[in-house]
C-alpha cells in the first residue's frame, strides 16, 4: 500500500511540474503518453499508428487518472474536473461508438419517467451528471475502480465496476431501471388461460397445428415443428447436459458431459419394460415418432393439467418437474430395478 501511494504522489509531482510524457510520431506512442492524452487515440486509431490491441485498459490503475481527468490524484484528494464534460464521448476515446453490437445499452438518450421512478438514487444521480441522459456512468460507477483515489478494489467482484454491484447475473443490473415483467419470457407451458379454456396459440410453439384433443389418442396423431431431434423443442430453454444426472454427476467431478445419454433408441430390453409400464400403470411414454428414440417428453409431460383429455396422458402435467411418473418412479419406466 506505502508504493502505491508513493507512486501516485510522484504521479501528481509530474503533473504539477508540467512533465509529461512526449510522442515525436516515430514509434508507437507508450502508454504513459496515451494516458496522459486519450484524446488522441482515435486519430491514432484511423490512421494506423495504433492498434486496437495496443491502447492501454486504464482502469483498475493507480497511474491513470488522466485518461479521465486533467489532472493526476493523490489519494484523498477531491477528483480533479473531467477531461470532456461529455462522459460518454470521453469513454470513446478508446470504446468505440460504432460498434454497438459489442456493448448492450445506447446512450444520450432522456429516460422516460416510468424508468426515473424505478431508478434508485445514485442512478438518477447519474442521469442528473450526465444532464438529464443516459451516459456510460449511468450503468458503469468509474470511481469504484479509481485506485489512486482509495477506492475500494473490487476487481474480483465486480470487475466491470457496474453501478450497485457485484450482480448475480448482468439482468439484474438492468432491472434498476427496466421492469423485469415487460422482459418476461414467453412460458410454453402456460396452456391453459384464466377461463380455463385450451390457449391455442401456445400449441403453435411445439405443433404445426393445434391438436384435436378429442380424437388423438397418441403422439402419431399430432404434427410437430420438427420431425426429428424434438429434444430441440425443449433444449432452447432447458440446458442439456447431457440429462439426467448431468448437473448431479458433473457436481462430483465426474465428466462435463454427465450422465449417459437417454436420447436414443431404447435396445429391445428397456423398450419392452416402457411397453410393460404403459400397460400397468395406465400412462404414456411417448418415443419419437420418426425415430424411435428417448426424447424429453418421454419422461416429462410438457402440457399443462387438463390440456389432455385422456387421463393417462395427463398424467404428471403441472407435477415434480412434470415428471410422467414422480421423481421415485421415473427410472423403472424402462429400467429393471
Amino acid at each position: 500500500m506505502r508504493n502505491s501511494v508513493h507512486i501516485a504522489l510522484l504521479a501528481a509531482l509530474l503533473v504539477s511540474l508540467s512533465v509529461s510524457p512526449v510522442y515525436a510520431g516515430n514509434a508507437p506512442p507508450d502508454t504513459a503518453w496515451l494516458l496522459a492524452n486519450p484524446e488522441k487515440i482515435p486519430d491514432l486509431l484511423h490512421s494506423g499508428e495504433l492498434a486496437f490491441e495496443e491502447l492501454p485498459n486504464p482502469h483498475w490503475r493507480e497511474d491513470s487518472c488522466t485518461a479521465c481527468h486533467q489532472e493526476m490524484m493523490g489519494v484523498g484528494q477531491a477528483a480533479t474536473p473531467l477531461r470532456n464534460e461529455n462522459v460518454s464521448k470521453m469513454c470513446t476515446n478508446c470504446h468505440d461508438s460504432t460498434m454497438v453490437a459489442e456493448y448492450i445499452h445506447a446512450v444520450d438518450m432522456v429516460p422516460s419517467e416510468g424508468f426515473l421512478g424505478r431508478m434508485p438514487a445514485d442512478f438518477k444521480k447519474s442521469i442528473e451528471q450526465g444532464d438529464g441522459v443516459v451516459t456510460c456512468v449511468a450503468c458503469h460507477d468509474l470511481p469504484i475502480q479509481c485506485l489512486a483515489r482509495g477506492g475500494i478494489d473490487a476487481r474480483k467482484s465486480n470487475p466491470l465496476f457496474f453501478r450497485g454491484g457485484p450482480y448475480d447475473t448482468r439482468t439484474d443490473l438492468c432491472f434498476n431501471c427496466h421492469d423485469p415483467k415487460d422482459y418476461q419470457r414467453k412460458n410454453p407451458h402456460d396452456q391453459i388461460t384464466d377461463e380455463g379454456d385450451l390457449n391455442a396459440e401456445t400449441c403453435f410453439y411445439c405443433h404445426e397445428t393445434t391438436p384435436n384433443r378429442t380424437s388423438s389418442r397418441d403422439i402419431y396423431d399430432v404434427k410437430f415443428n420438427i420431425n426429428e431431434s424434438l429434444e430441440k423443442l425443449c433444449t432452447g430453454c432447458h440446458p442439456y447436459m447431457p440429462h439426467p444426472g448431468g448437473a448431479w454427476f458433473s457436481s462430483r467431478g465426474n465428466n462435463a458431459g454427465g450422465g449417459a445419454n437417454h436420447l436414443r433408441v431404447p435396445p429391445d430390453k428397456f423398450l419392452q419394460q416402457i411397453i410393460k409400464t404403459r400397460k400397468e400403470q395406465d400412462i404414456v411414454l411417448p418415443l419419437e415418432p420418426e425415430t424411435g428414440r428417448i426424447f424429453c417428453a418421454t419422461c416429462h409431460n410438457p402440457h399443462e393439467r387438463g390440456v389432455q383429455f385422456l387421463s393417462r396422458a395427463d398424467k404428471g402435467a403441472d407435477g415434480y418437474k412434470r415428471l410422467r411418473r414422480g421423481r421415485f418412479n421415473v427410472c423403472s419406466s424402462c429400467h429393471d430395478i
